[in-house]
């Protein structure tokens, strides 16, 4: 075999299939939600959730830069613990074909729905789901490189090298969470190898994905090589609509082997083991009292399931506290799709009976 035999397909795939020629255009848009809870364990608050500003640019029909600018919780004061200016993305990407494009800068690890597709009106509830920020460390962002593209019969795929996480960083509670790097002079003394493929139909899409990396930097006492203090993510996920009816579902699995070195190293108690998910229907209500409109009030209920400590290494205890069953019912009124009125109540209970908590929630959120 010469190299003209396999460098002759590559070049077929990436052929160029844009005849028409693209001017330059500058895109902004953004989105943003505002939260405030009532729970029966603390006293009621409001917050800005988030403001984002997107924007992007396209140079031609080939190459396109996006940006995400996020800000949290309004301000940031000066040795305080809140609020955060941050980039959420930040990418270029270089169009060879529908089936194939090259994407490189900071970009979102495509595990899972909210991860990539965290807009407040494209979700139920006010909050993220908790499998979404302590197993899925939504929004998750890091600098690597990778290429994307679709097949033919409903299918996708987009696959990357990516920084790799910092073990220090893990804790208890959040999991992972902590060893996002998010692009702030990410090391890269560990990779991390991240991908998802989608199928969809009109109504109906589905996805498997993964995240593979390594978390022990340079520290040897975690670990060593490019997959040091390795943490392994793997997900299954499910979204359906027809008419009034809708539904989603998420599986999550998070493993971290070395816990026990990680654990002993720095002092933490993160488990070798961490599930859950959930599953989530709702109903448009507009659908029977004004059928045809495009507004929508969804009522919906979600059932989650998360334990940050399903499997401990040896010589450390589960806390019983973070093994948690969730259920959220509420409504979401769309007068248009990008546009969000949220109310809904939350029933959190532990294995433990420990940190168990109701609260009633409000919520806008935008995008444009």
């Amino acid at each position: 075999m010469t190299i003209r035999h396999v460098l002759l397909p590559i070049l077929l795939l990436a052929a160029p299939a844009l005849a028409a020629q693209t001017e330059p255009s500058t895109t902004v848009g953004g989105y943003g939600e505002f939260h405030f809870t009532d729970p029966s364990n603390a006293t009621p608050s409001a917050d800005v959730a988030r403001v984002v500003l997107y924007l992007s640019h396209t140079f031609d029909e080939r190459l396109t830069f996006r940006s995400e600018l996020e800000v949290e919780h309004a301000r940031i004061e000066a040795g305080g613990s809140e609020g955060e200016v941050a980039l959420e993305q930040a990418f270029l990407d270089y169009r060879f074909s529908d089936r194939f494009t090259l994407r490189t800068g900071l970009v979102l690890i495509p595990v899972g729905i909210i991860n990539e597709t965290h807009e407040p009106p494209t979700f139920n509830g006010v909050a993220r789901p908790a499998a979404d920020h302590d197993l899925i460390p939504s929004t998750w962002r890091e600098l690597g490189v990778g290429v994307l593209g679709r097949l033919g019969d409903g299918w996708s795929w987009r696959a990357f090298i990516v920084n790799g996480l910092k073990a220090d960083r893990f804790s208890a509670a959040e999991g992972i969470r902590g060893g996002r790097q998010e692009g702030q002079k990410a090391s890269f003394a560990n990779y991390g190898l991240t991908a998802r493929v989608e199928w969809a139909r009109p109504g109906l899409k589905v996805g498997v994905s993964g995240f593979h990396g390594g978390s022990a930097g340079t520290d040897t006492l975690v670990g060593s090589g490019s997959f040091g203090a390795p943490v392994t993510v793997v997900a299954a996920d499910a979204r359906w609509e027809s008419g009034p009816w809708s539904a989603r579902a998420l599986l999550v699995n998070v493993a971290v082997p070395d816990a026990e070195r990680i654990n002993s190293t720095y002092g933490s108690t993160v488990s070798t083991r961490s599930q859950g998910g959930y599953i989530e229907g709702a109903f448009d209500l507009l659908h029977l009292l004004a059928p045809g409109r495009p507004a929508r009030l969804d009522a919906f209920t979600r059932f989650e399931k998360v334990n940050t400590q399903a499997q401990m290494p040896n010589g450390a205890t589960a806390d019983g506290s973070l093994d948690r069953t969730i259920v959220t019912s509420g409504l979401t009124f769309r007068p248009l799709s990008n546009v969000a009125f949220k109310a809904d109540y939350q029933i959190v209970r532990t294995a433990s009976g420990a940190s168990e908590k109701e609260q009633f929630d409000l919520g806008l959120g935008f995008s444009f």
